[in-house]
């Protein structure tokens, strides 16, 4: 289980929740938010998702990341009281209040 302030992640049944409402994020999404949560409140480069998403290529395709966050952050967001997804401009992402 990955908790960063009230959203949950069961890793073992691949179900993420927040503010115990139930969230539908597909597989890889999934994956980018578990490394996000891992990480709070760190920051974690476009490069190293890119490279866990597509291998030591992904750099060169990290262009379709921007779409994966924000479809990652039009869930777990939207109709919250706070976000929790943040860009830091110029290195990567965040996931912390």
């Amino acid at each position: 289980m990955l908790v960063v302030e009230d959203l949950v992640l069961d890793t073992s049944k691949y179900r993420a929740t927040r503010a115990q409402r139930s969230l539908k994020l597909n597989p890889t999404n999934l994956d980018i938010l578990a490394l996000l949560m891992q990480r709070s409140p760190g920051i974690v480069s476009k490069a190293e998702i890119a490279e866990m998403l597509w291998g030591e290529l992904g750099v060169n395709k990290s262009g379709g990341l921007g779409t994966r966050v924000h479809q990652i952050r039009k869930v777990v967001d939207d109709g919250f009281a706070f976000p929790l997804v943040h860009t830091v401009y110029g290195v990567g992402y965040q996931l912390c209040k």
